[in-house]
């Protein structure tokens, strides 16, 4: 694929909210047949997601045996492209206009739909590592532990409560940017690792910030109702590939640098947070976990639904598990030291604090 194409779409992503604007401003005046960034790699992400889709149907519509159902297949990959270009140009869903939320939706029911008309199985899902590219809410709620927090609120404080309560927390940390999202799933589909990369800024004007990929674990198991519906329970959280960017003023200008080293021991923590939501949720009835429900699913392409959160879509395409480092990094320190984090269990027992006024009868039920 040549450069120019790929600064094209580079500059789309910049302004869709990838990445900071002035950040990517200093590259734009590099030479971009050397340096390579997040966006490139999403870029390259989609459009070989998007080759191998055409592939693949392309094959299927040849085969003697597709008969009519070559149509459908057009059909198919027509909608997945227009799904992919939304996508883009809305970053994920997050700076999507009106229009494009409405596009968005209608693109992802006609993908069920097909599923649907397919032979009306329910989808089948599948191990792997999975990118999110689109959703009609902030990416961030496809953790799994925003997953179980926001059933938490919908159940135990009150009814669609909860997209005001996420939405309400993602403007509390403004100071922070959410990178890349994905969905690690593992043991035959029976576990699942959302990991969510995030940078928190320091003060204005101050160039230094903190930057990680946090790592939250649950269990997956088919629920009796069938139907590609899922319970998801949360089990813990740790917080992988720390740094510390920053700016330091050099003879030649102003040069970004990274250390890996200083908060590397952070990696070796793990909040039990599944553990902490059991013992404050549980008595009021709940519980550290969450429902999906898996609408389409064909290799390339996947889309979770959360019934009980406002049937919200997810929409994930096939990743490669060496662009994220982080899940290796999980496996390889929980597997030695990892001990519990007193520290972050403190912060789970914060996002919390809602429901000890609930179970103190502050709130009516």
């Amino acid at each position: 694929r040549p450069a120019n194409k790929h600064c094209a779409m580079l500059c789309v992503l910049t302004h869709c909210g990838f990445s900071p604007p002035n950040a990517f401003a200093s590259r734009l005046h590099a030479d971009h047949q050397h340096v390579r960034t997040s966006h490139m790699t999403m870029v390259d992400s989609w459009y070989d997601a998007g080759q191998r889709l055409s592939t693949a149907a392309a094959m299927r519509a040849a085969s003697p045996a597709a008969g009519g159902s070559s149509r459908l297949e057009a059909e198919l990959v027509s909608t997945k492209a227009a799904l992919l270009k939304v996508a883009l140009l809305s970053g994920r869903g997050a700076w999507a206009r009106p229009s494009e939320r409405v596009a968005a939706a209608q693109l992802v029911e006609s993908l069920e739909q097909a599923a649907e008309q397919g032979g009306g199985e329910a989808p089948s899902l599948r191990d792997g590592t999975w990118e999110l590219v689109l959703s009609d809410v902030e990416p961030f709620r496809a953790s799994t532990f925003f997953l179980a927090l926001g059933e938490a609120v919908e159940a135990l404080i009150q009814k669609g409560a909860s997209d005001g309560a996420l939405t309400v927390h993602a403007l509390a940390t403004g100071g922070g940017e959410v990178g890349r999202v994905a969905h690690v799933v593992e043991g035959g589909g029976g576990r699942l690792h959302s990991l969510v990369e995030l940078k928190s800024g320091s003060l204005p004007s101050l160039p230094l910030a903190l930057a990680g990929v946090v790592v939250s674990s649950g269990e997956l198991q088919a629920a009796r109702a069938g139907g590609g519906v899922f319970d998801l329970r949360l089990v813990n959280t740790s917080v992988q590939q720390n740094e510390v960017r920053y700016g330091l003023p050099t003879e030649g200008g102003l040069a970004p640098g990274v250390e890996r080293s200083l908060l590397s021991w952070i990696g070796d923590q793990t909040v039990p947070s599944g553990e902490v939501f059991s013992r404050v949720l549980e008595p009021l009835g709940g519980g550290p976990s969450a429902q999906l429900r898996l609408s389409y699913s064909d290799g390339e392409l996947m889309v979770w639904r959360a019934p009980k959160l406002g049937d919200h879509f997810f929409v994930f395409v096939r990743g490669e598990e060496e662009t994220w480092p982080a899940m290796e990094e999980t496996r390889r320190r929980q597997a030695s030291s990892a001990t519990q984090s007193a520290v972050g269990s403190a912060f789970a027992l914060g996002m919390l604090n809602p429901f000890f006024s609930r179970a103190a009868g502050a709130r009516k039920s």
